[in-house]
């Protein structure tokens, strides 16, 4: 708009020059009745004229140059206010978007909560295996033996019955805030002074080809689990464990994200 007001006094300037000169400039026609408006406007306000060398100069021309430059330079003005008013609305649109995505943010937290929290069932199995110096056939260490000592042990402290899963044994539970006090029985079985390897397995839900892909990797003298079974782990109000990543494995076609609990320090 600055810039057409600045263009229109050039042309109010070349209009003045055909008018004193009689000329008859065809192509100031376009604009021609818009200057006849306003020439007729200022000359209400300042009707002056004089001769000048013959030529007839009127004072409306420099009324409505006046007039064209006032709003010329008062587009500075209107530029800064849309300034002002874009930097406000700016402002403003961020706070929104930023109040918008907090509340988004919080609510599908909320939401993931919620969602793992329903998560309660949970399977842990138990693979056993003779530690290399007992393994002697002259030692004559029954496994079965030992692993019906193990099973006593759990049942006694967990009220849980198992079921044999994979070559090993599996136990299910049904209250996953409540795990911290079951790893605490399996964490004893782990460093127990038995004569065996113990590799034990953590599912959340009841996903149990993942539960089978986990005792594949036999990780013996660790409480593993996979990544959504950590994740689970992190809605439970109270913790006395960690969880750590042990590494990303490669099953089939697929991998799997292995981690493992551990005793906080």
């Amino acid at each position: 708009m600055k810039i057409v007001f600045v263009v229109c006094i050039i042309l109010l300037l070349l209009y003045w020059v055909q008018n004193l000169t009689s000329a008859n400039w065809t192509w100031m026609g376009f604009i021609a009745p818009f200057f006849d408006w306003l020439l007729k406007t200022t000359n209400k306000i300042y009707s002056l004229s004089f001769n000048f060398f013959g030529a007839v100069f009127e004072l409306k021309y420099f009324s409505a140059l006046i007039i064209l430059t006032i709003v010329a330079f008062s587009m500075n003005l209107l530029i800064l206010l849309v300034n002002i008013v874009e930097g406000v609305y700016q402002s403003t649109h961020l706070i929104c978007k930023k109040t918008e995505e907090a509340i988004m943010n919080r609510r599908f937290r909320d939401e993931i909560v919620k969602e793992e929290r329903r998560i309660n069932k949970y399977m842990i199995s138990v693979h056993t295996a003779l530690k290399p110096k007992f393994s002697h056939k002259e030692l004559n260490i029954d496994i079965n033996e030992q692993n019906k000592l193990m099973n006593k042990f759990i049942i006694e402290k967990l009220s849980v019955q198992p079921t044999v899963f994979e070559e090993g044994y599996l136990y299910k539970f049904s209250n996953f805030s409540d795990i911290d006090n079951v790893l605490d029985i399996f964490f004893k079985v782990l460093h127990s002074n038995a004569p065996l390897n113990y590799a034990i397995c953590v599912q959340a839900g009841d996903d149990t080809e993942q539960l089978k892909k986990l005792i594949s990797l036999k990780h013996f003298g660790k409480i593993s689990m996979a990544a959504d079974t950590s994740f689970r782990y992190k809605f439970n109000e109270t913790h006395r464990y960690e969880t750590s990543q042990i590494g990303v494995f490669q099953y089939g076609d697929k991998t799997i994200e292995v981690h493992e609990f551990k005793k906080l320090l």
